[in-house]
């Protein structure tokens, strides 16, 4: 078995992947130096087949465990014209399109960032990730506006690094793609697991270091 430890560690929460201002740390991203935030994994134990890109219906909802402080949370997933919405149970709601890595294409009430914790944006696949196998790549555009009139354009790429057997509790080890996607600001890495979905998650600010990490419970 094998842990990956947090990739950064800067001292100086997700607005649902939407980006935005620099903030001072929060006792959440400071907490992430002294606890484990990457699932227990191990080698691959068999085969894993190649994911075809997902319709919106094949995307559930979900209970999570933060890897950070063992808080839970859900995410109420609905189809939502071509893509999907989704709540947290914390109050942020952010809608994107059937494809889960592509950036969200709206937000609101998300993240402590007093410009950024609403707002709209047009997202562009500049080269399909699908399928998902080892080695595949794929890049996407987001062109974002504010709820406070800020604005950017930003380009994420994505790549699937590995693929390993993740340990939960009380469930067998489960086969999974690890899908790494970066911009300028984040890095979020998932967990990826044919024919269930994301079944864990970590975001890394490059300044502020582990702001979101968790494992899914259900």
């Amino acid at each position: 078995m094998k842990r990956f430890l947090p990739v950064m560690l800067a001292l100086p929460l997700a607005a649902c992947s939407a980006g935005g201002d620099f903030q001072l740390p929060s006792i959440s991203s400071l907490s992430s130096v002294f606890a484990p935030a990457s699932p227990s994994t191990q080698d691959l134990s068999g085969s894993i087949k190649p994911v075809a890109r997902s319709a919106a219906d094949d995307l559930s909802s979900m209970t999570v465990t933060s890897l950070m402080d063992g808080s839970r949370k859900t995410y109420t997933v609905r189809p939502y014209g071509n893509g999907i919405r989704v709540r947290e149970s914390n109050g942020c709601v952010w809608t994107r399109s059937d494809d889960w890595f592509s950036p969200s294409d709206s937000w609101a009430n998300c993240g402590d960032s007093k410009n950024w914790h609403t707002a709209r944006a047009k997202v562009r696949e500049l080269d399909s990730l699908y399928p998902l196998k080892v080695g595949s790549v794929g890049r996407y555009e987001r062109r974002a506006v504010s709820s406070s009139g800020r604005s950017y354009t930003r380009e994420t790429r994505c790549e699937v690094t590995n693929a390993v057997d993740v340990l939960r509790p009380g469930q067998a080890a489960t086969p999974a793609y690890v899908v790494v996607c970066k911009d300028t600001r984040r890095t979020r890495t998932t967990w990826f697991a044919p024919g269930e979905g994301p079944i864990a998650y970590r975001e890394v600010h490059r300044r502020n270091g582990v702001e979101v990490a968790w494992l899914r419970a259900d």
